[in-house]
């Protein structure tokens, strides 16, 4: 089996690089664009996010399949994986593509009341990204082979580069005094330049490899035997981070868009490191799976399960103590004053949602994705209905509060997984326990004090407060074992 934490480490760079030119420049387009043009911007990329169930989770499936099938050397069975998910996402791009066109005017007019005079403006961004969604299932279909593979080395060079290419265009276009139309543009553009090294890639990876668009009713069965789950918990996912800002700017504007969006993508973004570096997981699992070593699989589970714990609640506490200056000197004083109270709820929530990364690639792995599919489809709609009825009467904060709601099915979601492993229900009541400890006391410091003190004593005492404790979760969450373990490891690399 390919190594791990090699897997890790290029899954952790595929993050990171994005991560920090984004730091850099949405402060700049967000300001050249404007609250109300970037609200737009945003709810593009939710539009074109929000379809793409339509892939029917075939993407997560050629990554459990083809991992599987190369375990047993069947590359004629890869082959005809490939060639029917192609098939299907061909045809479902294209019919995404001709909704999101067709109904561009009446969500800009109707759903998203976008003002008048950036009505066109909206209408043309989303029939530009109906194209951009198109060519994102198409690319969907090749980018998931190396990650089968358990290269993830191939896909972070093409995702970081595309992506680099077209953050960068953005700044330069505004620039020169272009604007979202154009950024949309060449968004699309460096999308098919995606395709294009993707497959050139999988085809190197994967010599055997030969492309058709043919159907074959045996795999697609096979297939959609799995990932029919995977694709409802692409809907009920899309609810929880799509939907929510079309009815925000449905209630409060698209200007209120933005204002959630910022605290909501720096969370997301901090939480986000945690699930790009645990990818590996899903195809291993699988592989492992594949050999019925139980042993092995319990043993990865209690790893991976310990070392997210603690990786979240250093970033919570990260984000709750510094969060309030790292806004204001990144984003402006106005919208850290209205989004960092957001920031504190929204990063309380994205903690739990962490920690249960592991289920999420262990229920794929086994072949148990209805699971997912289950716990994301309760969750999704609770915050759907709470949304809906939070969001006109406690306006952004009941969006924030609304997000909670997500989490109610963890504690059976986690229950079973444990009972699946073969793992006490102890071992995870006790690490949850010494993590809420930290949480009430963080939560606490932050809405009661760092919220209504100045930027200067808010670094200060922000920072002081989050190496203290940095230092006590050390000390509560590794124990000497792990520490001469971690060490090990990070030398390997």
């Amino acid at each position: 089996m390919k190594s791990n934490l090699r897997n890790a480490v290029y899954n952790a760079i595929g993050f990171i690089f994005p991560v920090l030119v984004g730091l850099f420049t949405t402060p700049y387009i967000v300001h050249k664009l404007t609250p109300e043009v970037y609200g737009i911007y945003v709810l593009a990329i939710s539009l074109m996010g929000l379809l793409s169930f339509l892939d029917l989770g075939f993407g997560q499936g050629i990554i459990k399949f083809v991992s599987h099938y190369e375990a047993k050397g069947d590359f004629k069975r890869i082959n005809d994986i490939i060639n029917t998910s192609l098939f299907i996402n061909v045809i479902m791009g294209l019919l995404g593509a001709v909704i999101i066109f067709t109904f561009s005017k009446f969500l800009s007019l109707y759903v998203f009341k976008v003002k008048s005079e950036h009505l066109e403006t909206s209408i043309l961004s989303f029939q530009i990204v109906s194209v951009g969604f198109f060519l994102n299932l198409l690319s969907s279909t090749f980018s998931n082979i190396p990650k089968a593979l358990q290269r993830y080395d191939v896909a972070v060079k093409i995702q970081n580069f595309v992506w680099f290419c077209s953050i960068m265009s953005s700044v330069l276009l505004l620039y020169l005094g272009y604007g979202l139309v154009e950024m949309m543009t060449f968004y699309v553009i460096f999308q098919l330049l995606g395709v294009f090294l993707y497959y050139y890639s999988s085809k190197k990876l994967l010599p055997t490899l030969k492309l058709s668009l043919s159907f074959k009713k045996d795999v697609f069965k096979e297939i959609f035997g799995f990932s029919v789950y995977t694709s409802i918990n692409a809907i009920t996912g899309n609810i929880v981070f799509r939907v929510d800002k079309m009815i925000i700017s449905y209630f409060l504007g698209t200007a209120a868009v933005t204002y959630y969006q910022i605290p909501f993508m720096i969370v997301q973004m901090a939480n986000g490191f945690i699930s790009s570096v645990i990818q590996f997981l899903m195809p291993a699992v699988s592989f492992i799976n594949s050999f019925g070593d139980k042993e092995k699989l319990k043993e990865l589970y209690i790893k991976y399960t310990k070392y997210l714990f603690l990786t979240s609640i250093i970033i919570f506490s990260g984000l709750v103590l510094l969060g309030k200056p790292f806004l204001i000197l990144w984003i402006g004083n106005n919208i850290a004053e209205k989004s960092y109270s957001l920031l504190i709820i929204i990063a309380l929530v994205f903690f739990f949602v962490s920690i249960s990364n592991v289920g999420y690639y262990f229920y794929n792995g086994i072949g148990k994705s209805y699971i997912n599919m289950i716990s994301s489809f309760v969750g999704s709609v609770s915050y759907l209905v709470a949304a809906v009825l939070l969001v006109p009467k406690y306006s952004l904060i009941g969006a924030a509060v609304a997000f909670s709601f997500i989490l109610l099915p963890y504690p059976v979601y986690i229950h079973y997984l444990n009972k699946i492993v073969g793992v006490e229900q102890k071992f995870y009541i006790d690490l949850l326990l010494k993590a809420l400890v930290y949480i009430i006391v963080i939560v606490l410091i932050g809405f009661n004090f760092i919220l209504n003190i100045t930027f200067i004593n808010s670094v200060i005492v922000g920072l002081l407060l989050f190496l203290l404790i940095l230092t006590l979760i050390s000390f509560t969450f590794i124990s000497k074992t792990d520490f001469i373990e971690i060490k090990r490891r990070v030398l390997k690399v």
